[in-house]
This record gives structure tokens, C-alpha cells and sequence, in this order.
């Protein structure tokens, strides 16, 4: 088991978290005050750039859940880890890859995300 798959878990605890208190902890406990998201559709810098980015995605998409669909891949300070969106009755309608740098102190410094399969992707 890779060291950083609790932090995945907890990350991705943060993305499903609709309750904005705990998912302000959530972020504070997964990522580095400084951290970064991006990836083709999305981005967030900091706590509460990535908390709005991540209530953006409920309002869009609500009742969805985000799953981690590999194991978590890493060596050094990096990591990669392969996800799904799914709908409430289970259908994945999205799904992607991540790449992260870890601090030392443990959290996501940064993800950069790609879509690997969306709705219209060819």
C-alpha cells in the first residue's frame, strides 16, 4: 500500500463532503495552505479557492460522487491515482487521472487532474 493512500481517501472525502464546515476541514486537513488544482475545466488556489471550485462541482452535479477507481501510484513527493464522477444511481459519467506533489508536512501541495472519458469525448 502506497503511504499516500490515506491522504487520497481523504481527498477525495473532501470532493464528495456537501456540508460546507466539514468540507473547509476536510481541505484544511488534505491540503497545503498554498495548494493548487487545475485541470482542463477547473481550478483553485488555497483553501477557499479549492473549497468554491469543489461547490461548483456539487451545484453542477448534484447528488454525484467522486470514487477512486486505482490504487494510489507514487514514489518521492508525487503520486497518481485514477477516479470516477458517478451519478446517484451508480453510472460513471466521468472519469479521469491525478497527479500530486506532496509536502513535507504530508498534504497536497498541488494536482493537476485530465480527463481520460467525459460525455462528448471522443
Amino acid at each position: 500500500m502506497n503511504p499516500h493512500t490515506d491522504l487520497i481517501d481523504r481527498y477525495f472525502a473532501a470532493w464528495n463532503e456537501t456540508d460546507a464546515v466539514s468540507r473547509r476541514e476536510l481541505i484544511a486537513a488534505t491540503w497545503n495552505t498554498h495548494a493548487a488544482y487545475l485541470d482542463p475545466l477547473l481550478s483553485g488556489d488555497g483553501h477557499a479557492g479549492i473549497d468554491a471550485m469543489i461547490r461548483a462541482v456539487h451545484e453542477r452535479f448534484p447528488r454525484h460522487t467522486f470514487r477512486r477507481i486505482s490504487e494510489v501510484d507514487g514514489f518521492a513527493n508525487r503520486l497518481r491515482f485514477s477516479w470516477e464522477l458517478t451519478t446517484p444511481e451508480g453510472t460513471s459519467v466521468i472519469k479521469g487521472s491525478d497527479f500530486g506533489v506532496v509536502d513535507s508536512n504530508g498534504r497536497l501541495q498541488s494536482v493537476t487532474g485530465f480527463l481520460d472519458a467525459s460525455p462528448g469525448a471522443a
